[in-house]
């Protein structure tokens, strides 16, 4: 009877510091949804053809084309897709990638004008500037650190900036 008591002290004790560790990490950002604009879509042909391009990307799932406002848009379902591989996609349809709006949700990381969002293990959404940068500041200020942002993002030397259009707690 001791022994079974011990082993069942042991997996107690391991799911327990299981949870805690599962807790006091930090949740990766994900990009949760696209819109891009794009110039160059002329016709249904056209449409069509960027859709199948889009469509293969990791992760993308409900790709709608605006043919008549040249805005692709799709969601992520899963996985890190970076904005790289989307510019690639529209430029491989034969078209150019214009404005890049993006949803991303996750932690933030760091205060002040100095805020991020880890997406993967070794990239990093720099959030700045925007309408609505002074409210993420406030909410990062209140304890609000798992958060959604809606913006334009941007390459900028060797990072992805996002201007923070809209923010609110996750």
């Amino acid at each position: 009877m001791r022994p079974t008591r011990r082993i069942l002290t042991m997996i107690t004790a391991a799911a327990l510091v299981t949870g805690i560790l599962a807790v006091a990490e930090p949740a990766l950002a994900a990009v949760d949804h696209y819109d891009v604009q794009v110039a160059g879509l002329a016709c249904p042909c056209c449409a069509y053809g960027l859709e199948k391009k889009l469509k293969k990307l990791p992760g993308a799932v409900n790709v709608r084309i605006e043919l008549n406002t040249g805005w692709a848009s799709f969601d992520v379902s899963s996985g890190v897709l970076l904005p790289e591989p989307v510019q690639d996609a529209v430029r491989k349809a034969g078209f150019t990638p214009r404005d890049i709006r993006v949803t991303a949700s996750g932690t933030v990381q760091g205060q002040g004008d100095e805020l991020r969002l880890s997406v993967g293990s070794n990239q990093m959404l720099t959030l700045h500037g925007g309408e609505a940068f002074g409210e993420l500041r406030a909410l990062v200020k209140k304890g609000h650190r798992d958060v959604v942002v809606t913006g334009l993002i941007r390459r900028v030397d060797d990072t992805w900036q996002l201007a923070v259009a809209e923010a609110k707690p996750q």
